[in-house]
């Protein structure tokens, strides 16, 4: 059991790196935006364009990368797990 466990821990910082690389890559671009344009270091997160619906802010692309980050683990990492783990089964034959 032992194994398993760190089997599925394995494919976990797996799927939580391929996520943040999609993340960096995106934040990155902004960073570029910002370098090239100027900007403001705040970021407004809405549900809406009109003023109804939930909002926040965050100051810094750090910040903006760590929510989109902890967003795509929250909405995709247990389906990627999954789905993963059935390929890796696959892969051994064991299914």
């Amino acid at each position: 059991m032992k194994d398993t466990n760190a089997i599925e821990k394995a494919l976990k910082q797996k799927i939580s790196k391929e996520l943040k690389d999609i993340v960096d890559s995106f934040t990155d671009d902004v960073k570029n935006i910002s370098d090239k344009y100027g900007g403001n270091i705040f970021y407004d997160f809405k549900e809406y364009s009109t003023n109804e619906g939930a909002e926040f802010h965050v100051d810094g692309i750090n910040k903006v990368n760590t929510i989109l980050h902890r967003m795509l683990m929250n909405n995709h990492g247990e389906h990627m797990l999954k789905y993963k783990s059935k390929e890796l089964l696959n892969k051994l034959e064991l299914i």
